[in-house]
């Protein structure tokens, strides 16, 4: 990573080792985002920083101030409880950080401090202690190791905690330190390391130890935060960064805020209902101020109007009418929607967690949400950018076959087979196939744990060799050895190697491809032993030789291969190369194999195979020595400094031989071909994009049914200039203009896009391949991954995105989508923590797009549409009163009414939707996947929806307040001959408004369970419990509404006009819809039954 790496000496820090701690908690995590004294003010900060609180805070203050037409109650309670609930809710998430950050600061760590072990808290680490590690124990910072168990100077880790990988790794204490015991380390030591960087790969440093020449440290020798120490009994690090510092906690946090298109619909949405507001309150103000001019007459009992009267119009005055007509409309703008929508994004969440089908059976490790604020985008994804290793494949390889000096060889049975005569295995001991697998054998980065090396020194105890014996136990032996080079004689190994056969060895790798291609030497004949500090140990057959390793060039995504130099029994200096063929081929001397060997190679990437070419060069003497030479004098204290070290020996690596290639099989994901062609009926586009070259890229999407064989394919290969880009884009343009039935694939290369991305080609290169069914794009970097998803993302058509991988190259792409699906991979959990939803299997993704992802949005889009439509109803009873009383700013209704109706009377209904609510089962979802089209580009949120929703709200409305006036109108309602008034006309509406759209909220919903139903029933029950309990009480809020509801309750007619009501309200839209499900006859064959529906 470019950004991360330090250029100068000014960028570093120096620590003491073994430095005592000065009493602060540097190594303390924190990932609480709030503390107890100050949790009060902060979240109240926040909670207001929105707009829509900031507004309801401000007609809160506003009700408070004037004489309100209502009480202040109405406004304070819903506030209250608001901003409470979403406390209560950050609150709990922040308690269950608290309490993760206390396990983990408080967990008891061994420090050595003057020579003697001491036990402190994690927390009290600090830069310079000296930490020792148990046998499997998790290294509580990131530490440089000093010290180790044994005399190899070597420990070894495991960092799944940080990246997955399972696999042993091999952490080396510096030479001049290897075999120190804790209690003579030097004293003095320094250690300079550049100021912390999120790169888990990416380490430089110096070790100064006094009386000696400094020493460069690598990664090779940090021990990073959350690993764990296997097959080593303790190791000794000096802490170099701690707490918020280290490489995990850097690598934990998350890169940024994504918003789901809903979001905007409901931005929309409010705007519309402000303007409607604002609309509201000028117009009743300027009908209030026509009607005190025009018609004074009605002084006589309304008392003195302030703008027909003969007493001066003040701004107090104005204002005063203004603010009263908005606190009587401001009910419109929905007040509970913001916390009920925080509700079912946060149960959502947890239902995903819960989800069994969504649990790996091998592992049970469920999926995980890690943002609520998405669920219903999972609703709305059109392209779908998916890596191949890993994602698409198992990352499991298998090797299949190779090319040796031109001829290939396939693996079978454990034998190896000529393609050209299969008749009978070839001998795996001639001279060209042993040293391609002796080649395969030692260039890897492979370790054996210590078990099977205390197991192979127990097979070997029989020879009765205490050399070999001494080795296995990593020993130093006690004699010298036989010859000058400190390498074992072939006889003398024979010798004793001859005796017992060693058995399966269970190696430890974190490349796949390495262990495949290790394993497959062992099982045709050369068995890699293990090491002896710097010597390699391989068995071919009944002989036994040893390697001295003097250097490994290490494989980097831009060399795309790996060395190792040695040195043989012979005193002879060799070069082992593997990479892939781009890597190797022009280092390469023989033309002629290369011309082969390439022939070769394609022919496995179009069977769907992994290639390698292996390649060798036997370096002189004194060209090594040379090197070396030059090495020694490099100043090591930057990275640019350590890259030139590599650079030199980078230099070694010309004039190679080519031996062949190996083909390795990486086996497809359960179920992808079948999620693939479910995703495509619904209406998704995919696009893959892998570093694997075109051919290999190829043949697994035909596997996996991504690219069809019938479809026809454009490729757009190997381009290297903007002339070259515009005659390949007019090209596609013209095929895709041709009359076709076929599917239009388009296969692109990494070279080439780097043509086209921020390039002018960029639009016309967007147009061709949004028109096409499949892409294919190879040979990517991580940084062109992101960049494609960003060109996509941002088209004129504005598409909604979603990117799914496995690996750490993968998290920019993640990143830069819409929705980021992880999966924890072989390759790591780095892509799994930094998505937005992480799952074991990538067939999976079918269930959160098609089944998820259609109830979410479904039920999100419900909600939001029914919060408005009920605010709708209410305001529009508030404003037809004032029509009846003059534009005098009376409400119709008691304050407690309006307090209570989103908290209590209308809430639970709601909430229970949220978690219950299909339109379509899920069996139905998976088996016709097309219904996953119909909620596409946010339709159930259009505006014609909207408007909709708007136009019915506006039609239950007039008929709640048509019909309860012409029931009043004669002032008596009932038998015992008492007038009506105003509370009691208000109590009329007020159940109308309740019953009406609890019963909406019925009708509108398509999957009536027993607790949804329930929840009607309560809600509209509750209503009617409360309010004879309010009638009953002399409890005189804004008026008398003693005995209003049980004068109601007793009236035949009043019931009467509930049925009236209720059938002339929503008998209407009972026929639209069932008049919109004839018409659109969308009959749907679910296993023996037929429904019909609409969406």
């Amino acid at each position: 990573m470019k950004g991360n790496k330090v250029s100068s000496a000014s960028e570093t820090r120096l620590i003491e080792v073994g430095a005592p701690a000065d009493g602060r908690k540097h190594n303390k995590i924190k990932t609480s985002r709030y503390t107890l004294l100050m949790f009060i003010p902060q979240n109240l900060t926040e909670q207001f920083r929105r707009i829509v609180n900031f507004y309801f805070l401000v007609v809160t203050f506003i009700a408070i101030v004037i004489d309100s037409p209502v009480s202040p109650l109405t406004s304070i309670a819903p506030l209250s409880f608001m901003v409470m609930v979403t406390a209560v809710k950050n609150g709990y998430e922040d308690w269950l950080r608290h309490k993760a950050d206390g396990r983990v600061n408080n967990q008891i760590v061994e420090i050595l401090q003057r020579g003697v072990i001491k036990e402190v808290r994690n927390s009290s680490i600090a830069p310079g202690t000296l930490v020792r590690v148990k046998r499997g124990k998790e290294v509580p910072a990131d530490l440089v190791l000093l010290c180790a168990e044994g005399e190899k100077g070597k420990c070894f880790v495991t960092t799944a905690n940080l990246d997955g990988e399972t696999n042993l790794k091999t952490l080396r204490v510096p030479p001049p330190l290897v075999g120190y015991t804790p209690d003579v380390l030097p004293q003095g030591m320094r250690i300079e390391v550049p100021n912390p960087v999120a790169d888990l790969y990416t380490f430089y440093g110096r070790l100064e130890i006094p009386s000696m020449e400094s020493l460069p440290l690598t990664t090779d020798n940090l021990m990073l935060r959350g690993s764990r120490v296997k097959n080593t009994e303790w190791a000794i690090g000096c802490a170099v960064y701690t707490g918020e510092e280290t490489k995990l906690a850097l690598n934990s946090k998350y890169a940024g805020n994504k918003f789901s298109s809903c979001e905007l619909a409901v931005n929309g949405f409010l705007f519309v209902f402000i303007a409607i507001l604002v609309l509201e309150v000028f117009i009743s103000f300027g009908l209030k101020v026509y009607n005190d001019i025009h018609y004074q007459n009605r002084d006589l009992y309304l008392g003195p109007s302030l703008y027909g009267g003969t007493s001066a119009v003040t701004v107090a005055g104005i204002l005063q009418d203004i603010f009263s007509f908005l606190l009587l409309y401001y009910y419109i703008i929905p007040m509970a929607l913001y916390v009920t929508i925080e509700l079912y994004k946060f149960t959502g969440a947890l239902f995903i967690g819960w989800d069994e089908e969504l649990r790996c059976e091998e592992t049970g490790k469920p999926a995980i949400a890690n943002t609520s604020d998405l669920n219903e985008e999972l609703g709305q994804v059109e392209i779908l950018f998916s890596d191949k290793t890993g994602t698409l494949t198992k990352n499991i390889m298998v090797f299949k076959a190779c090319s040796i000096k031109g001829i290939i060889y396939e693996e079978r049975d454990k034998l190896l087979y000529d393609i050209g005569r299969f008749e009978e295995p070839v001998d795996t001991r001639q001279a060209d196939i042993r040293f391609f697998f002796k080649i395969l054998a030692l260039c890897h980065s492979v370790q054996i744990s210590n078990e099977d090396m205390k197991r192979l020194s127990a097979r070997l105890s029989m020879t009765g060799d205490l050399q070999l014996m001494n080795m296995f136990r990593r020993k130093k032996p006690k004699k010298a050895v036989a010859n000058g080079n400190g390498v074992v004689d072939t006889s003398t190994w024979n010798a004793m190697m001859s005796v017992n056969n060693v058995g399966h060895i269970d190696y430890q790798a974190s490349s796949p491809d390495e262990k495949a291609l290790v394993e497959a030497a062992d099982r045709l004949g050369v068995t890699f032993l293990g090491e002896d500090g710097n010597n390699l140990i391989v068995k071919l057959g009944d002989e036994t030789e040893m390697y001295e390793r003097l250097q490994i060039i290490e494989f980097t995504s831009e060399r795309k291969r790996m060395s190792v130099v040695l040195r043989d029994k012979d005193g002879k200096i060799w070069l082992f190369c593997k990479g892939a063929e781009s890597a190797v081929f022009p280092l390469c001397v023989n033309q002629i194999m290369v011309d082969d060997t390439n022939v070769d190679i394609n022919s496995f990437a179009n069977k769907g195979l992994r290639t390698l070419a292996i390649a060798y060069r036997e370096i002189p003497d004194e060209e090594y020595e040379k090197v070396c030479e030059l090495i020694k004098k490099q100043d090591v204290k930057s990275a640019e400094a350590l890259q030139q070290v590599t650079h030199q020996f980078r230099m070694l690596e010309r004039d190679l031989t080519l031996v062949g290639a190996t083909a390795v099989e990486d086996c497809l994901q359960d179920d992808v071909a079948d999620t693939l062609a479910s995703l495509r009926r619904a209406g998704l586009r995919i696009w893959v994009l892998t570093g694997d070259k075109v051919e290999t890229a190829i043949s697994v999407a035909q596997s996996c049914a991504h690219i069809s064989e019938n479809s026809r394919q454009m490729y757009i290969i190997g381009v290297d200039n903007d002339e070259a880009i515009k005659s390949h884009l007019e090209e596609c343009k013209r095929i895709l203009a041709e009359p076709s039935y076929k599917d239009m694939a388009l296969v692109v290369d990494g070279k080439s896009m780097s043509w086209i991305l921020d390039k002018p080609a960029a639009p016309e290169f967007t147009e061709i391949s949004l028109q096409c069914n499949a892409v294919l794009c190879c040979r990517l970097s991580p940084l062109q991954k992101a960049k494609i998803v960003k060109l996509i993302k941002h088209s004129p058509s504005r598409p909604i995105t979603a990117a799914i991988g496995d690996g750490a190259n993968d998290i920019s792409m993640i990143h830069e989508a819409h929705v980021g699906f992880g999966i924890f991979g072989r390759e790591g959990y780095q892509a799994a923590r930094s998505a937005d939803f992480a799952f074991t299997k990538f067939s999976m993704v079918k269930k959160f797009l098609l089944v998820m992802g259609h109830w979410y949005y479904q039920r999100l889009a419900t909600l939001i549409q029914y919060f408005f439509y009920k605010n709708i109803v209410l305001g529009n009873l508030m404003l037809f009163f004032q029509i009846n009383s003059a534009w005098s700013t009376q409400s119709i209704f008691d304050s407690l009414y309006l307090t209570f109706f989103n908290l209590f009377f209308t809430a639970l209904p709601c909430l229970v939707l949220s978690v219950t609510e299909q339109r379509w089962p899920k069996e139905l979802l998976l088996r016709d996947p097309t219904l996953y089209r119909g909620i596409s580009r946010n339709k159930l949120m259009s505006w014609s929806r909207f408007s909709a929703w708007l136009l019915i709200g506006v039609y239950h409305s007039v008929i709640i307040y048509t019909f309860g006036a012409l029931a009043i109108k004669h002032s008596v309602i009932n038998a015992d001959m008492k007038a009506m008034d105003v509370w009691v006309f208000g109590a009329v509406l007020f159940h109308l408004l309740v019953l009406i759209t609890n019963l909406k909220l019925w009708l509108q919903a398509r999957y009536h369970t027993f607790y949804f139903v329930l929840s009607i029933l309560l809600s509209v029950l509750f209503y009617i419990g409360f309010n004879l309990g309010y009638s009953l009480i002399n409890l005189q809020i804004d008026g008398a509404i003693l005995g209003t509801y049980t004068r109601l309750c007793s009236s035949l007619s009043f019931w009467l006009l509930n049925v009236l009501v209720v059938v002339t309200t929503l008998v209407p839209d009972y026929c639209y819809r069932y008049l919109s499900d004839s018409k659109s006859k969308q009959f749907v064959d679910t296993g023996g039954s037929v429904f019909t529906t609409r969406l």
